[in-house]
């Protein structure tokens, strides 16, 4: 169990440093946050705990902890960490934060940020999926009283919810091409703006895309390979104390089964017969190996 472990994390480890480079040449900064929280009903994730009378929650959702607690005006934000949700074993994650700007650009980077961070680990395979939020409050604009019966159908991509509620066909019919729609335009401006400017022929408009956090305001999207069956990450925009923003959180376990065992290939000078040697080639930012 120990040799798995320590194998796993050199991977991880090593996932995690191309991420970091990808993240860094796109301007993006990392922020390291404490293991533990204040609890706040609007911090989501997390184990909960009590000490000396108060509550406190062990590593939650990010981007909610940074909305609820931390102060930002604008900028670009990375982290690399272990998330909890309510147990002792937490899931890997890396992703960024991008507040403050023209919301459709923003969303454009932050996906092309994350088609790069995926091309850095050789993965080529993959497809993102575009939803709107908004798409859905105007098309259930005029059943009010259903809208989290359409919620749920969404989350759990069962229509079946929907085909159950007392409302007309004609009605239903619309849904269903809507809860169906996958393709590479929309009538829905906004995701045509933004597949416009990524340009990439791996995203797709597919309107029943949703995300159960209760944070994201509009756009939301999932990345998926089709070699496993589940995605491989996701975020969306959301507001940011009333400024734009937009994320994404990878799973890293997940990469980690479609990097397998490439190796990231590294030169390393051989020779060098003596420490002082070594520390100047460093500092100029040469790697060594030191003879022993």
């Amino acid at each position: 169990m120990e040799k798995s472990f320590l194998a796993d994390s050199i991977r991880l480890s090593k996932v995690g440093k191309a991420l970091r480079r990808t993240f860094e040449l796109w301007g993006y900064e990392e922020v390291i946050l404490p293991t533990i929280e204040p609890y706040d009903e609007g911090i989501k994730g997390g184990t909960k705990f009590a000490y000396n009378n108060e509550f406190y929650i062990i590593k939650p959702d990010v981007t909610s902890r940074l909305i609820k607690n931390y102060e930002i005006t604008e900028g670009r934000l990375y982290y690399i960490g272990e998330v909890l949700n309510g147990g002792i074993r937490g899931k890997w994650q890396a992703g960024v934060e991008l507040v403050g700007g023209e919301p459709a650009s923003m969303t454009a980077e932050v996906l092309s940020v994350l088609i790069t961070a995926l091309e850095s680990l050789g993965i080529e395979e993959f497809y993102i999926d575009l939803g709107g939020l908004e798409v859905w409050r105007r098309a259930t604009a005029d059943i009010r009283e259903f809208r989290d019966t359409v919620w749920r159908a969404l989350e759990r991509r069962n229509f079946g919810l929907i085909e159950k509620l007392p409302i007309s066909e004609e009605k239903k019919e619309r849904l269903w091409r809507l809860f169906n729609f996958r393709g590479k335009s929309s009538d829905y401006e906004r995701l045509s703006r933004i597949l416009e400017l990524v340009d990439d022929d791996r995203v797709f408009v597919d309107l029943g895309t949703v995300r159960p956090l209760p944070y994201y305001s509009d756009v939301i999207f999932e990345v998926y390979s089709p070699k496993l069956g589940k995605p491989i990450g996701g975020g969306g925009e959301y507001l940011f104390r009333e400024k734009p923003a937009v994320g994404f959180a990878l799973d890293m376990k997940a990469l980690l089964g479609l990097v397998g065992d490439r190796r990231h290939r590294r030169r390393y000078l051989r020779g060098v017969n003596s420490f002082k040697e070594a520390r100047k080639l460093v500092s100029m930012g040469i790697p060594v190996g030191v003879e022993r």
